[in-house]
């Protein structure tokens, strides 16, 4: 039954069920947590043990009746709350666990509405300010309805083969188009994985570099051409590039078709069957993307543990990059380089509780930028050393012709530094990759293009 207290939209049943389902089972509480955040909670007592929940889910504290009453009580809450008759009464019903989904929207729905409402009584405030022009206040309306119905949990990985085909429709189009110029674990290189024997199950990987040392390029060459089978499930996190920009870049590594060529348009007919057959083959990599550039430490870990659950097999979660990342909290005492830290913990758990590598870029500092000598060192690592003590392996990528100003050199494959700076169970070095940059491709150094 819908209420509405003080004429706000809510639905306590609804809450009461989301709460017992979250207590009878992880697992609904995991999902919940994809749904909901406290503040979505109407009755003040639901939200307090809601973000208990999420606390104890957190910190991998088992979640049932008794550890629940506990932590209630460790907390000082338990009677408030209402004591053993709130959380009898939260978990009397076993089939609340069959619509926990269910419920948890008919919670959010009522929150949304509220925010709406609140909105709307601060556009009628902002309405009457004159010390605003009638382009600030609508603006600002339209950031306030855009807040009120954000659902920043809301994002769903996206199967490769579900973006291939628009992104091959623009490609398509370009090259019927061509007056126009209008823009787009074995690991597979040798050399890295004599050093590490490819990405181990549960260990944290960081490939570490400057901005456009090629970071993104080198990852994506990893899902896409690494791994022993097609079929092994990779976990893309892209926080600062949408997911189609991602896939126009694997195609042209794949095609071999120039990069710009596929933003323009401006290829021939061999090229675009080049660039089909392309399209068929990466469509069959089991490559997943998730590009929520909002996306936090709890939100990575929930998705993460979701998606290990309905592909047990997964082999390998990239995420681009670490610095992008937030820990979802409201705490801004501890400083940038606390938070880092915590965000790098965390990827360090979720690698050692799926056992499944994890690779996360990360940026350098500028401190390369001031030496003589420009190649990177691990104390370059930005805003935290806590990723180096995290990191089984810490890859630090260099082009040396970067710093280049010559205009052929933006013509001509690039020799990269390899420097594996750190490797917790294996031996340190240096190699070389070739980086074809026109197709935004690592290849094996003095291999065959």
């Amino acid at each position: 039954m819908n209420q509405t207290y003080g004429n706000l939209p809510n639905n306590p049943e609804a809450e009461r069920a989301v709460l017992g389902a979250a207590i009878l089972s992880k697992e609904s509480l995991g999902n919940v947590i994809e749904i909901l955040k406290p503040e979505d909670f109407f009755d003040t007592n639901n939200k307090i043990a809601f973000e208990i929940l999420v606390s104890m889910y957190m910190s991998d504290k088992p979640v049932d009746f008794v550890t629940v009453s506990e932590e209630f009580k460790t907390r000082g809450v338990f009677d408030r709350l209402g004591g053993q008759p709130f959380l009898a009464e939260l978990t009397n019903d076993l089939t609340v666990m069959a619509n926990v989904t269910y419920h948890a929207e008919i919670v959010r729905e009522h929150s949304i509405r509220r925010k709406l409402i609140e909105a709307g009584n601060r556009i009628i405030t902002l309405a009457y300010q004159n010390d605003k022009t009638t382009n600030e206040i609508i603006s600002e309306i339209e950031k306030l309805i855009f807040d009120a119905s954000q659902n920043k949990n809301s994002s769903e990985f996206r199967h490769v083969k579900d973006i291939i085909s628009p992104v091959f429709v623009n490609v398509e189009e370009r090259f019927r188009q061509t007056d126009t110029r209008t823009a787009g674990y074995p690991t597979g290189f040798d050399d890295l994985d004599q050093y590490t024997g490819g990405f181990q199950p549960g260990s944290l990987n960081i490939i570490a570099a400057r901005p456009s040392m090629g970071k993104t390029a080198f990852a994506l060459n990893i899902a896409q051409f690494g791994g022993r089978d097609a079929n092994i499930p990779v976990l893309v996190f892209s926080l600062e590039m949408p997911a189609e920009q991602l896939v126009l870049r694997m195609l042209a590594a794949e095609s071999r078709v120039n990069l710009s060529m596929l933003n323009t348009g401006t290829f021939d007919t061999d090229a675009f069957g080049l660039v089909r057959e392309a399209c068929d083959i990466l469509a069959r990599r089991n490559i997943y993307i998730s590009d929520d550039s909002m996306l936090s430490a709890l939100d990575f870990r929930t998705r993460c543990r979701r998606f290990k659950t309905k592909h047990p097999d997964l082999g390998l979660i990239i995420v681009d990059y670490l610095q992008l990342m937030s820990t979802g909290t409201s705490n801004i005492n501890n400083g940038r380089q606390q938070e880092v830290a915590e965000i790098s913990r965390m990827l360090k758990a979720v690698a050692r509780e799926l056992n499944c590598p994890v690779v996360a870029l990360s940026q350098l500092s500028r401190a390369a930028e001031q030496r003589t000598e420009k190649k990177p060192q691990l104390s370059d690592l930005r805003d935290s050393g806590a990723i180096e003590q995290d990191a089984d392996v810490v890859i630090l990528l260099f082009r040396e012709d970067y710093y280049s100003d010559t205009e052929q050199n933006d013509e001509q494959n690039s020799k990269a530094d390899i420097r594996i700076a750190k490797n917790r169970n294996g031996s340190t070095g240096t190699f070389h990759l070739t980086f074809v940059r026109e197709i935004t491709r690592f290849m094996n150094f003095g291999g065959d293009f």
